[in-house]
């Protein structure tokens, strides 16, 4: 999807230049579960394309953005956090996860400050990358530096480097926007000399259908906390285009939970709670779109779809 072009350089200059040193390559951000990827994705690119909520499991799919400067481009992987459930669901998005980190050129292990890790998820992290680097670089971007001081800071910095690990350690804050410059200077040294792979006006490969579906996925994530979320799933059944300018885009969509109960919590009383998550869901959507936008959300009960091959499959977590 494109965004407002990258400043140029002069057309002769900048064919030389980017003979020279133009740098481009995919970098995979790996990690536990609501270590900070998605919002540190999201600062990069500058747009919201990934969901982002103090919830764990939030990103479910791949998703890649894109950034892109006078040195190159990075094409980043946006994956879903290596966690414990053994449902076919959670099953489906470590195995996203793991064929992400071993296609990229730079693996970034996002590491959150605060809380750190506990030597239980730090060993099983050790078992995922080592064996899976094969001689690639690897980088720890220590997240959410933003909530530690500096005197609790450097602390911390230090236990991450007692681990072990290979490659460079650097705080950032994808929430605050700090360090992201030296962050990724350093990303586009481990790069391999290369011409973009997307245009250079994109910021991501995701359509408008999926991001909307992803933006309703975050909303209710933050209306209902650990109450439902992970137990719900979107899918977008119609998505009608404007025709002409000023004409309203047009999406029909249904929320699947697993139990009856669920749809009760999460159509609240009165519908209050549904139209709580349209009404906020549709305003990114706007954003987006740059105009009007006519959203409906049912919801439907569609029990154990977490182990339903033909259902993991029309919700697109599965291909055909």
């Amino acid at each position: 999807m494109p965004k407002n072009p990258v400043p140029s350089l002069p057309v002769g200059e900048e064919q030389a230049s980017n003979r020279a040193h133009s740098r481009s390559g995919f970098v995979s951000l790996v990690g536990l579960p609501n270590s900070g990827k998605s919002t540190l994705v999201n600062a990069i690119v500058g747009e919201k394309i990934a969901a982002t909520s103090p919830v764990a499991q939030t990103t479910r799919t791949l998703i890649q953005g894109i950034h892109t400067t006078t040195r190159g481009q990075i094409v980043f992987y946006d994956t879903p956090g290596f966690h414990r459930l053994s449902h076919a669901f959670n099953q489906l998005m470590g195995t996203v996860a793991r064929e992400a980190l071993l296609s990229a050129d730079v693996v970034v292990w996002v590491v959150s400050l605060d809380p750190l890790p506990g030597p239980q998820d730090v060993e099983k992290m050790r078992q995922i990358l080592l064996p899976a680097l094969g001689g690639r670089p690897l980088v720890i971007a220590a997240t959410k530096m933003d909530r530690a001081k500096p005197q609790g800071m450097i602390p911390r910095l230090l236990e991450i480097e007692k681990w072990g690990f290979p490659g460079e350690i650097i705080p950032v804050s994808g929430l605050k926007e700090k360090n992201l410059d030296r962050f990724l200077n350093l990303l586009f040294d481990l790069l391999p000399a290369g011409e973009p792979v997307f245009d250079r006006e994109w910021y991501t490969s995701q359509t408008v259908r999926q991001l909307a579906r992803e933006y309703i996925q975050e909303k209710i994530f933050l209306q209902l906390r650990e109450e439902v979320p992970h137990q719900a799933a979107v899918l977008i059944e119609e998505f009608e285009e404007p025709q002409s300018p000023g004409e309203i885009t047009r999406i029909t969509g249904s929320i699947f939970v697993e139990r009856l109960s669920q749809k009760g919590i999460l159509i609240g009383q009165k519908g209050e709670r549904i139209r709580e998550i349209s009404q906020a869901a549709r305003k990114d959507i706007e954003r987006l779109v740059g105009g009007k936008v006519f959203l409906r959300l049912d919801v439907r009960v569609s029990e154990g779809w977490r182990e339903n091959p033909g259902m993991l499959r029309e919700l697109g977590y599965m291909p055909e």
